[in-house]
């Protein structure tokens, strides 16, 4: 199918990517001509600049474009402007838009303001939408518009992603606030970029044509929010206050659904804020990196990643003993992302091999990972078979600095000839399993890791100096510097 996507910003310039990727014919359009040429030069199709709040330049636009699309996008940001914004952007522009291209379907990207609600109800499309601030009277009148054309509204709600989210933003400078409500504050409704994006091509794909709320599966309050981030970046509480009546946003409190686009097939990559945080590998050390850690110019390589050490390797290459001596040289903690397994699960690694097999200890493996994301100033000593899953290589490159120490398979069945609690030795012929595995495994190590270190002919303490001299001239170039954890 042939779109043309209006407004190549956060949310515009991710879908035109992905209806790209998936073989549509798109095109962009931007109001700056600076944004136009820039974008133009790094993606596979074309960009113009066009101010659609302009009859005339729409009209210039659609004889450009050469046809009708079947789909125009409407994606436009107001940039922080007021009504008459507003008005020209979203109203005119759609307007200017329906009269272009007669023949094209519009979906316009509305918000979830448009919703007044202030008493923590569930809100569905069909819910009040009759709302006080003049703005957002406005999307609904655009949301007429477009529906009367035999169009589509997708109601957004607060979009985050990589290097822009408000509510990690504020919690971690120190300015965040729960805003009232007994404390508990007001709920939270919002959406991942990539979510966002997705479901607009969904929308235009797949679902039937109509209003549908853009949302993450989990509402949560202010309180709730805080909490898990307070646990998280052990930081305190952010306080109690008044609500604020001057957001750009009117103040409300309600819990917005998004039952209907997910009764249309659609899934969301993630459904909850807190699990965002856990695995977008960009999103926490981007804001981190905003925030401007120590001052330092951060490679681009190195933005979004953690300051911990994390070991990898096969069973019997010494990641738990030489973690714990990389620990105390730096001044860091140190996890074991089998420790972590065992205290949730209540049960050994063997116990969780019997009665859930190999697969469900890696999906526990990867949890295990997920939920030291953020954390900085550990060193972690992985599972030898933590590279096996390909969802866990981001992760590990997330979490910060990633060692390999390799030994030769002789070398590794010597060291592990008296351990009893190796689910994957327990077998007639442990040094042939060890050495399959060092064959299979080996690539993927090589992937997923910063330094290789051979341990056959060194000690431990050899081994850990030269882990912890090379992590602290890794850390001496990177942004924010790390913090040390004392405890474990």
């Amino acid at each position: 199918m042939r779109y043309l996507v209006i407004g190549c910003g956060y949310i515009g310039e991710r879908v035109a990517d992905l209806l790209h990727e998936a073989g549509h014919d798109v095109a962009g359009v931007t109001h700056s001509p600076e944004s136009a040429q820039r974008l133009a030069a790094a993606k596979p199709y074309p960009v113009h600049a066009f101010d659609v709040s302009q009859a005339a330049e729409v009209q210039a636009l659609s004889e450009k474009f050469g046809g009708s699309p079947a789909w125009v996008i409407h994606c436009a940001s107001s940039s922080r402007g007021g009504a008459e914004t507003y008005r020209q952007v979203h109203l005119a522009g759609c307007n200017n838009l329906r009269a272009s291209f007669p023949a094209a379907k519009i979906l316009f990207t509305s918000s979830t303001s448009v919703y007044p609600q202030t008493d923590g109800s569930v809100v569905t499309e069909e819910s009040d939408a009759t709302p006080d601030r003049e703005t957002s009277q406005i999307l609904r009148a655009t949301e007429e518009l477009v529906l009367a054309g035999g169009g589509s509204v997708a109601r957004l709600a607060g979009i985050y992603g990589p290097s822009r989210s408000f509510v990690l933003k504020s919690y971690l400078e120190g300015t965040a606030t729960i805003e009232g409500n007994d404390g508990n504050g007001r709920y939270l409704n919002q959406i991942h970029r990539e979510d966002a994006a997705r479901a607009l091509v969904h929308l235009t794909t797949t679902a039937p044509l109509g209003i549908y709320n853009v949302t993450d599966d989990t509402p949560v309050t202010q309180r709730e929010c805080y909490t898990a981030l307070s646990w998280r970046f052990e930081k305190l509480m952010p306080p109690v206050t008044e609500p604020n009546t001057q957001r750009k946003r009117a103040w409300t409190h309600k819990r917005v659904s998004n039952a209907k686009l997910r009764s249309t097939g659609f899934t969301l990559s993630y459904p909850s804020y807190e699990e965002a945080i856990a695995q977008d590998p960009d999103l926490v050390r981007s804001i981190m990196v905003q925030l401007g850690g120590n001052g330092a110019a951060p490679s681009a390589a190195d933005a979004s990643r953690g300051c911990n050490v994390i070991l990898v390797g096969l069973m019997g290459s010494g990641k738990s003993t030489v973690g714990r001596m990389v620990a105390q040289s730096l001044g860091f903690g140190f996890a074991d992302t089998d420790h972590l397994i065992t205290d949730v699960a209540g049960q050994t690694i063997p116990e969780i091999f019997a009665a859930e097999g190999e697969e469900g200890f890696r999906v526990r493996e990867t949890a295990a990972l997920r939920s030291l994301i953020g954390r900085d100033g550990l060193v972690i000593a992985t599972g030898g078979g933590i590279v096996t899953r390909p969802e866990n290589l981001p992760l590990l490159k997330q979490l910060g600095f990633v060692v390999w120490l390799s030994a030769d398979p002789n070398v590794l069945h010597r060291r592990t000839a008296h351990s009893h609690d190796r689910p994957l030795l327990k077998n007639p012929d442990p040094a042939g399993t060890l050495r399959k595995l060092h064959d299979g495994r080996s690539p993927l190590y090589e992937q997923a890791s910063d330094m290789k270190i051979n341990t056959d002919d060194f000690s431990p303490q050899d081994v850990a100096y030269g882990v912890a001299e090379t992590a602290r001239v890794h850390f001496s170039k990177a942004s924010p510097a790390p913090r040390t954890h004392p405890h474990s």
